[in-house]
């Protein structure tokens, strides 16, 4: 792999066979999918000025590593994702949870008791009393402040994929990400992943 920024003079489009556009994990996987098993020679082409997408992270002048774009914790239930992504870093065993204060009490969220996943505004429609009624605590005690800090707006003032973000759960378990088997943080940082995955003969990224 060879990273430069911004395209050379010379550069043309036939001499690839494939050009992805973007180096975050879409393109990145698509790349290294083209190259190593189709053979094909791949320019990536990225806007920003570094790979990684919105994983991009570094380290700053303390050495300690940041999430230039928020925080992003792997997690995922399909074996296949696991393994492949594997192939390109080591995993630290991390396990996310978040604690609320309510009313100056911590309680976990997601709110839980395990088996049953469901957005909040979801769950405020199911007609079961008992749901409604923690539906409607949670909502007031959590939902409508967060939306109303993050975005300026009601829970029901913006789009339900937004909310669905910090689901309710029945059941005991109270990390962030209950039922993902395998979770964690690259051992050297996501972009250092980015780095291994794109490490190919054949693949060329060209940032900024």
């Amino acid at each position: 792999m060879s990273i430069q920024s911004g395209l050379p003079a010379d550069f043309t489009p036939e001499s690839f066979d494939a050009i992805v556009v973007g180096a975050g994990y879409a393109g990145s996987v698509c790349a290294r999918r083209l190259a190593e098993a189709c053979g094909m020679k791949v320019a990536i082409l990225e806007r920003r000025d570094h790979i990684a997408g919105n994983a991009y992270d570094y380290e700053d002048e303390t050495g300690i590593l940041v999430h230039k774009y928020g925080p992003h914790i792997y997690h995922t239930t399909n074996e296949r994702v696991n393994q492949f992504l594997s192939r390109f870093t080591e995993w630290t065993n991390y396990q996310h949870k978040v604690l609320a204060n309510i009313h100056g009490t911590l309680m976990p969220v997601p709110f839980n008791h395990k088996s049953l996943k469901l957005a909040i505004m979801e769950l405020r429609e199911k007609n079961d009393p008992e749901l409604s009624e923690v539906a409607d605590y949670v909502f007031e005690n959590v939902f409508l402040h967060y939306t109303m800090k993050q975005w300026g707006k009601t829970p029901d003032q913006i789009d339900p994929s937004i909310t669905g973000r910090v689901p309710v759960f029945v059941g005991d378990d109270d990390r962030y990400f209950p039922g993902a088997p395998f979770q964690g943080m690259p051992a050297e940082g996501y972009t250092k992943l980015f780095e291994n995955m794109l490490e190919h003969d054949l693949i060329s990224v060209f940032t900024g």
